[in-house]
């Protein structure tokens, strides 16, 4: 054994030593390189979204295999980037064999020294299907053509990491082959792309390039294991000249079929075998998203809206998001530096094939593939959808036209203001510290002009509370409650500086290499990412009420931390309920649970980050282990599940879809570009639906008697969040359904509902009180206020009216509490905590109004509501025959709060009704008639 160890470290040594003479005595092995073509050299200026004029420029030039006749260096033969083992692949890359512009190649010969130079360029032909065994023996002059490129070309000035990024290819027919007309898939090139999920692992200049492969040098490639499994099946050799021939998507879309009977969700694609690795295959589906499957029940509807497309004012496709991080030597001056999600979408997105996943993705042979990654979940949250949400656009277009009515123009930008810093937090934040004297404008979240001033704001407005508003959000620098509350809500807070971000691990727990090599950013420990304070930012709204005789007038118009604090879960501040629970313990959980896809994980075991670290194949001139270290959590991975009960804006982007699967009006594409699946904003769906049903609300029948002739029944309801349900916006609403039945006939009903989500009486007409008919609306009810009549329904919700005693859904118009009777949470006090004191108006906003406070039941801090209901029996009736159904709904969109959108006539209301029309009555999901179900029972 001492034997064999003195022979391994012997060797080790050697090759260490051989490795320095040759980087020290390494002669050019391509001397006479001809110069960078001008088809390989980059415009001055290529805006985000993607770069159609370079990619067919690239792709021309590389379908002349010109490159090959320009003398570059060259690797010895065709390469695997990996093992294969029983079929499956563990590779970054297809077979490779890579061309080295003369600025690398003398780079390399310097011994990997110094910067590349701009304009350096490495093009990696990639032929599939691989092995490199296929393709070993065929002499270079013969070899044919890859019809797949991967292309690096070096431009400093472009972001921070320092390279251009690109992949282009041909496919065997038209309908496999690049297209340019999809201006909503994940680009194909440009800077900051998903490539630095691996290459920023490399322990300079984000290129693991070696002499060791090149042609004419000494040493040879690194080599894989690969068995013979490939053998059982026969491929075509290249075709000779470059154009329609087999490439990798053409591979991919045979590989399909087998899988065609794997459980999915709807709109989910069945994913291809991980013979190929993740970024090209998908990069190969999403060009042929067209040819996903889609439910039936949803066919003639995504018929319809193709055929005649959203005759609306549309949001910019998501591509034009990007804000990479600035390029290297650059700090942002007078500016927080902010970069936009698809910067974190690379490594924080989850695998799906087995060769290098899966990776934060639950799979299993009887359920969906589910996507639980940081990016994929956040993605189609309410906070990732902020700053594209149709509903907060259109309220919006109905405060500024009031304001516009009156002439009240400074109000209108303070309005703007106010309700930008956290719908379009980055963009509002980097616009008044680059421009403090200037207005910021809503107008720049549609600016698709890239030499315009709003065009980069915009594209940072889009994106939403996006990663870096949560994990750049400092504590205030005093600590108490008044402070916060005075200065840190309506979406203000501190930043960190541009190069520093939070999270929840400790810092000698995380791995920080290549995020700060990706994107200039350390990631950090810090406890304040784990505080419901920071949630309470944005959930903690003071508005201006503008119509008020009363100069500076206020109104909370939202109060969901306050709630929280007037609870037994609060655990802030020194004071402690009784059963505390954090904003993240419910809306991050650290397993997943969800009954109609099955899957059921108590606690998710995973990485928490994808990159080229030591669990993936060897690379030459990779960062030493230490820096790469990213830790496998057995504790701590938390989701970024983030949602509600809001399942109905979900629906606004899941289904008017065109062709190629996007949200033309919203613009917004369905598929993640990373996992390749289709399938996640369903799942984000389905999970509002789990936890609508699982720990939101209860409703029990709790007394049941027929004394007299008449149906004697109580009905408990209690709140299981911790806050009021609803909460958030004024304008969301509960109510309960209570039908009755005898011999099997139903003879009585309260809040049963038309198509649209209208409460109607038992003889099926709309209520009065949905549109608030003459100033009526619906009481408190309770054991001691019965419902007795069709037309009586329990809502739970705020009603509130501006200066003339008239309802309103503005929010800047809220001169009179009418009714809040919200269900409260557990613990909740009408003087708030004993040992917390929460100032006013916060503590008067946790209160209800109305007929609430005179029942007792609903004040005793249970999270409780009984309603009585004392109904008559129709003659003759055997009571034995009666029996009832109570359902417990849910409404974020009442049909009166739509209507009054609607009554502003603008771009944005325009596009609401759009999208609410193209849903119809959402029949065939779980929001049918415009309602959730959260809780029901029977007797």
């Amino acid at each position: 054994m001492r034997v064999l160890r003195g022979c391994v470290l012997f060797a080790v040594c050697l090759a260490i030593a051989v490795h320095a003479a040759h980087a020290q005595s390494a002669a050019n092995p391509c001397p006479n390189a001809q110069p960078v073509p001008a088809q390989l050299k980059l415009p001055a200026f290529i805006p985000p979204g993607e770069p159609v004029a370079v990619e067919k420029q690239l792709l021309a030039y590389l379908n002349t295999l010109g490159y090959r006749n320009l003398g570059w260096c060259r690797d010895k033969w065709v390469r695997d980037t990996g093992p294969l083992i029983q079929g499956t692949a563990s590779i970054v890359h297809p077979a490779v064999h890579i061309y080295y512009s003369p600025e690398v190649s003398q780079w390399l010969v310097n011994g990997r020294k110094g910067e590349l130079p701009d304009g350096a360029v490495i093009i990696k032909e990639q032929f599939s299907p691989i092995p490199a065994a296929r393709y070993r023996d065929i002499p270079e002059n013969k070899l044919g053509c890859s019809n797949d490129w991967t292309i690096m070309i070096k431009d400093s000035k472009g972001s921070f990491d320092g390279w251009f990024w690109a992949e282009v290819w041909n496919g065997s027919k038209p309908s496999t082959s690049m297209k340019f007309d999809n201006p909503f898939q994940y680009p194909n090139a440009g800077y900051g792309l998903v490539c630095l999920r691996c290459h920023s692992s490399a322990e300079n200049q984000h290129t693991f390039v070696t002499l060791n492969n090149i042609e004419g040098s000494p040493g040879w490639p690194l080599q894989f294991r690969v068995d013979d499994s490939w053998r059982s099946t026969t491929a075509p050799l290249p075709p000779a000249e470059c154009g329609f021939g087999p490439t990798l998507i053409d591979a991919i879309e045979t590989a399909r079929a087998p899988l065609s009977e794997k459980p999915r969700l709807e709109h989910e694609e069945a994913i291809p075998p991980a013979l190929f690795p993740e970024h090209q295959r998908n990069a190969a589906i999403q060009e042929n998203v067209a040819a996903m499957p889609e439910a039936p029940k949803t066919m003639a509807l995504v018929k319809l809206l193709r055929a005649n497309g959203p005759p609306v004012q549309k949001m910019p496709p998501e591509p034009l998001d990007t804000v990479v991080a600035e390029s290297k030597g650059t700090e942002p001056a007078n500016s927080p530096g902010f970069v936009t999600s698809d910067q974190c979408t690379g490594c924080h997105s989850g695998l799906t094939g087995a060769g290098l996943g899966p990776t934060m993705v639950l799979t299993s042979s009887t359920s969906p593939t589910i996507n639980v990654s940081p990016y994929g979940e956040w993605r189609w949250t309410p906070m990732g959808l902020a700053g594209r949400d149709p509903v907060f656009y259109s309220q919006m277009d109905s405060e500024l036209a009031y304001l516009e009515k009156l002439k009240m123009p400074d109000k209108q930008q303070g309005v703007i203001n106010t309700c930008t810093q956290c719908h379009n937090a980055m963009g509002k934040r980097t616009f008044a510290e680059e421009h403090p004297d200037e207005d910021y404008k809503m107008a720049f979240v549609f600016d698709t002009d890239p030499h315009s001033k709003g065009f980069r704001i915009g594209g940072l407005a889009r994106d939403g509370i996006s990663c870096e508003v949560c994990h750049r959000m400092q504590a205030p620098k005093d600590p108490s409650l008044p402070y916060f509350l005075d200065h840190q809500s309506n979406g203000v807070f501190n930043v960190t500086p541009y190069d520093e971000l939070h999270g929840p691990y400790k810092d000698n727990e995380i791995t920080t290499y290549p995020m700060l090599q990706g994107v200039n950013v350390k990631p950090k420990y810090d406890a304040y990412i784990q505080s419901p304070q920071m949630c309470g930012t944005c959930h903690t709204i003071l508005l201006p009420v503008l119509d008020s005789p009363h100069p500076n007038e206020q109104s909370v118009e939202q109060a969901t931390y306050p709630e929280w604090l007037n609870s037994d879960y609060r655990n802030e501040y020194g004071s402690v309920g009784a059963t505390p629970k954090t904003c993240q313990e419910c809306h991050m959980p650290t397993g997943y649970d969800n009954s109609k896809t099955g899957v059921d994980v108590a606690q998710i075991k995973d990485k928490i980050a994808i990159v080229q670290d030591g669990t993936y194949p060897a690379v030459e001139h990779l960062a030493s282990p230490n820096d790469l270290n990213v830790r496998y959590r057995e504790t701590g991975f938390r989701r970024h599940e983030l949602l509600g009960t809001n399942g109905f804006l979900l629906q606004m982007f899941l289904k008017p879809v065109n062709k190629q699967g996007n949200n033309e009006a919203l613009g917004v594409r369905l598929s993640d570009y990373m996992s390749g699946l289709t399938s996640d904003l369903q799942a984000a769906s389905d999970n509002v639906v789990q936890q609508a049903q699982s720990i939101t609300a209860t409703v029990a029948i709790t007394k049941w008697s027929i004394e007299n002739n008449k149906l004697i029944a109580e009905v408990t309801v209690t709140n299981k969040a911790g806050h009021r349900f609803p909460s958030g916006v004024g304008f969301r609403r509960a109510f309960i359904d209570f039908e009755a039945t005898a011999e099997g006939k139903t003879f009585f009903n309260s809040g049963a509902t038309n198509a649209k989500g209208q409460i109607t009486n038992f003889a099926g007409q709309v209520l009065p009180t949905e549109s608030f008919e003459n100033g009526t609306y619906q009481p408190h009810f309770s054991q001691a206020n019965p419902i007795t009549a069709s037309d009586q329904v329990q809502i739970y919700e705020e009603l509130t009216q501006d200066v003339n005693h008239q309802f309103t859904t503005e929010f800047t118009r809220r001169d009179y509490e009418i009714k809040d009777n919200r269900l409260l949470p557990y613990g909740w006090q009408m003087d708030g905590p004993k040992d917390l004191k929460i100032p006013e108006p916060y503590l008067d906003a946790t209160r209800p109004k109305g007929d609430a406070l005179k029942d007792p039941v609903y004040l005793e801090g249970k999270g409780q509501s009984i309603v009585r209901y004392e109904i008559p029996l129709p003659a003759g009736t055997d009571p034995a025959s009666v029996h009832a159904t109570v359902s417990l709904y849910s409404q974020t969109l009442p049909p009166y709060f739509l209507a009054d959108r609607y009554q502003t006539k603008t771009p944005a209301t325009g596009r609401l009704q759009f999208l609410v029309n193209s849903l119809d009555t959402l029949d065939g999901t779980d929001y049918a008639n415009w309602k959730l179900l959260v809780g029901k029972a029977e007797k």
